[in-house]
């Protein structure tokens, strides 16, 4: 809970206008009970002939009095309920900002200790949870205890039996009280996990849908989320009887309180009248008094039980917020980085590098030792798991190694800040991704200053100019959430212009040309290759046919080095690419697209 008590301590002023405001509620419905008395002994004790003149001015007086209070309570009322409302708005904002903020800085390996549908659940419903909680105790807290002290000290002077009606009755709330607790709050944390396994499976029908589809699976898929759904209802089922059963067991209790208060009336009333005390017309309108002063008193009790009760639920979901932003991330800058400008020309280097996911026992990578340098391809090719992704993970340091190190231009790349490093980067990702808005706006996320002329340019480059130049809006043509609204070898070109429009020292293209038909892919490279001519460029690919004219290629096998060099020389010294080569591709396809590889070289390869 430190975390969120320090963005609460941000807001202070706030807090203390709201604490001012419910603490001066609170004391002035303490006085109606008092008004309401008098004017109900005027009436009592008036005689046969009705009210005199100075009965009626009295009580219009005392009554005009009570309604300015009611006002006056009604604007406190209002005011605090506008100033809490915003307070625990802003509380929500601030703390979505700060679980933001922090799972942006996330390495991919914080990321999958939590998962996505994990992050979802505590960024919404885990902030709303402790949003409520804070609009509910920003007055429980100040009002409960001045209606039990105040209203105490005032059923006692009215009368001890009163009080002690109230006191033979709280013991027995309190042990409802404390069940409810025992019983309901493990409850509680079930359902927020529970919570988190149902968004898990509908975020996972929802992305896969068309998978599902093609498979005939949605009856299988609808079982596993109408278990997980029917568990979920059952732990809510528990929660809601236990408070059934509490509801009218408190309720029994309250009126066990108003007899009894009714009842000591009644029996003061009568040692008056036998004359055990002394006579007093009063007694009437003081038994209404104690009856409302019980009344604040048990639900100002009752209040705070209920605040005790909810507490483990939101103590869950702010531990499960904390624990989002109390993670360091695993990647983080240097403390004294190095300039950014030490980056001229993009000479990247592997040396005896060795890397091991956290979750595993087993290295990924293993003794990885190659030079790439501006001007020059380097294609990495193996087979699925071989550890060509994670090649180029080590790049952006979206994971470190764990032995050895990666250098840009000599210096390790640990030695940079993030930003800067990346900044040095283009990088397309094997799932093109693209962000809702604009053609624009997305071929400006890495380059807010990226003129027309240049945005044109990276699309022609990527093939993406013949077909967004026939959209209605061209380059401000709407992209939907994910980019659905482009086929899968559009939303490439769109993501592989945004890397060009960039310019950056170094580019990533892992497994980038997947969804390309081959004459688009070999005009793209083509292009690619005069327009980053001076730039390092880096290529995962799983088609041998489109990496033939590749400056390097690096052969992996099992996490490891099988061989590296051009196409011709490997076929000769490397059996691993042997394999390869000829389980896609005989001799004359490999002749066939080196022919058409030149014959688009010569055309110039943009379209």
């Amino acid at each position: 809970m430190l975390r969120i008590y320090k963005i609460v301590k941000r807001h202070w002023w706030q807090l203390a206008i709201i604490v001012i405001l419910v603490a001066t509620q609170t004391l002035l419905q303490l006085q109606l009970p008092d008004f309401i008395s008098k004017i109900q002994n005027i009436v009592y004790n008036a005689g046969e002939g009705g009210l005199t003149r100075n009965e009626i001015i009295e009580m219009l007086k005392e009554g005009g009095i009570m309604l300015a209070l009611a006002f006056g309570i009604f604007i406190l009322a209002a005011g605090q309920g506008l100033l809490n409302s915003r307070f625990v708005s802003i509380l929500g904002r601030e703390v979505r900002k700060e679980v933001f903020k922090s799972v942006e800085d996330f390495s991919l390996s914080n990321i999958n200790a939590f998962g996505t549908a994990s992050l979802l659940t505590r960024l919404t419903n885990d902030t709303r949870a402790v949003q409520d909680f804070a609009f509910m105790v920003n007055r429980v807290f100040i009002m409960s205890p001045i209606f039990l002290i105040i209203g105490s000290i005032k059923l006692l002077a009215l009368d001890p039996m009163y009080f002690y009606v109230v006191i033979v009755v709280i013991p027995l709330i309190l042990v409802v009280m404390i069940l409810t607790f025992v019983f309901a709050s493990p409850l509680f944390v079930q359902i927020q996990e529970r919570l988190d396994y149902i968004t898990l499976l509908l975020r996972q029908g929802l992305t896969g849908v068309r998978v599902i589809r093609a498979f005939n699976q949605e009856e299988r898929e609808m079982h596993y989320f109408e278990k997980g759904n029917r568990r979920m209802t059952e732990i809510i089922i528990k929660v809601s009887t236990i408070m059934q059963i509490v509801a009218p067991t408190i309720n029994v209790l309250f009126n066990l309180v108003f007899f009894g208060i009714y009842l000591m009336g009644f029996v003061i009333f009568d040692k008056m009248l036998i004359g055990v005390i002394g006579l007093n017309m009063n007694t009437f309108g003081q038994t209404i008094t104690a009856f409302m002063y019980a009344q604040h008193i048990m639900m100002s009790f009752l209040m705070l039980s209920f605040t005790f009760i909810m507490f483990p639920r939101v103590s869950a979901s702010a531990k499960r917020i904390n624990d989002v932003l109390n993670v360091k991330p695993k990647i983080v800058d240097p403390k004294t980085p190095l300039d950014k400008e030490l980056i001229t020309t993009g000479i990247v280097k592997f040396e005896d590098v060795t890397f091991t996911f956290s979750d595993l026992d087993h290295p990924t990578l293993k003794n990885i030792n190659f030079t790439a340098t501006p001007g020059t391809t380097t294609a990495i090719v193996g087979s699925t798991g071989s550890g060509k992704s994670s090649i180029i993970n080590l790049l952006p340091r979206f994971f470190d190694a764990s032995i050895g190190k990666v250098t840009f231009d000599g210096h390790d790349v640990r030695d940079f800040k993030l930003n800067d490093l990346r900044d040095k980067i283009g990088f397309v990702p094997q799932t093109a991704i693209l962000f809702k808005g604009t053609i624009r706006d997305n071929l400006r996320f890495g380059n807010e200053e990226a003129s027309e002329e240049e945005m044109w340019e990276a699309l022609r480059v990527a093939q993406a100019a013949g077909f967004v130049s026939k959209l209605e809006f061209g380059l401000d043509a709407p992209i939907a959430q994910g980019g659905k609204n482009f086929s899968g070898g559009q939303k490439q070109r769109l993501a592989i212009a945004r890397a060009l429009v960039k310019k950056p020292k170094v580019y990533v293209f892992d497994d980038s040309f997947s969804a390309l038909d081959f004459k688009t892919d070999i005009r793209l490279r083509t292009a690619l290759r005069s327009y980053a001519k001076d730039a390092t460029i880096f290529v995962v690919a799983q088609r041998i046919s489109s990496i033939l004219d590749a400056h390097q290629i690096l052969v992996l096998d099992n996490g490891r080095i099988a061989g590296i060099g051009k196409h011709a020389d490997l076929l000769k010294s490397c059996k691993v690419y042997q394999e390869i080569v000829a389980s896609q591709l005989d001799p004359d396809e490999i002749e066939k697209s080196r022919e058409l590889f030149a014959d688009l070289a010569q055309e110039g390869g943009i379209a």
